[in-house]
């Protein structure tokens, strides 16, 4: 007997959904809005049986949100890509349920600069000189928005910032 959902990727973003009918290569599922679409068995992430599609994929952000990037980059394979259901399977252990492997997939597709997405569902970790680049390069443009934030806010507040006066 198949399951009775699944979780599948539709243009880049994952979505849940009930599976209305399994016609070989495809399925024609209901999402939990209620669209009925066609999605290609290639597409499909993981098959579940409960919780319902919404419940899972809130359930499923909230696994994700707890999840250490760091510590998940130190779990994965180093050298060789993985599919996201082994590392679930090393992260959460042998008890791991369908909300943990989504929400780990979802965590896994939320952070580029960790992990590089080579194929649905597998992902190679960044190598280690590239991520502290990459990870520096962030902050450096997160320090330079909030930058940006409090000139903006000065000048709203009919103040001309010493930077800008400065400048000019």
């Amino acid at each position: 007997m198949s399951a009775a959902h699944v979780l599948f990727e539709d243009a880049g973003q994952f979505k849940a959904g009930t599976v209305l009918q399994d016609s070989g290569p495809s399925l024609q599922v209901e999402t939990a809005s209620g669209k009925r679409t066609k999605v290609k068995l290639a597409n499909v992430m993981l098959r579940f049986a409960s919780p319902g599609p919404g419940e899972l994929m809130a359930q499923a952000q909230q696994a994700a949100e707890a999840i250490d990037p760091d510590f998940l980059w130190e779990c994965a394979p180093q050298d060789e890509e993985f599919a996201f259901e082994a590392l679930a399977a090393d992260y959460y252990g042998e008890k791991r349920s369908v909300q943990q492997v989504a929400g780990l997939l979802l965590k896994l597709h939320s952070l580029p600069v960790y992990f590089y997405r080579k194929g649905k569902g597998r992902y190679r970790p960044a190598q280690p000189d590239t991520l502290r680049a990459a990870l520096a390069a962030v902050e450096r443009r997160r320090l330079q928005e909030t930058r940006i934030a409090e000139l903006s806010e000065a000048l709203v507040a009919g103040q001309c910032p010493p930077a800008i006066r400065e400048a000019a």
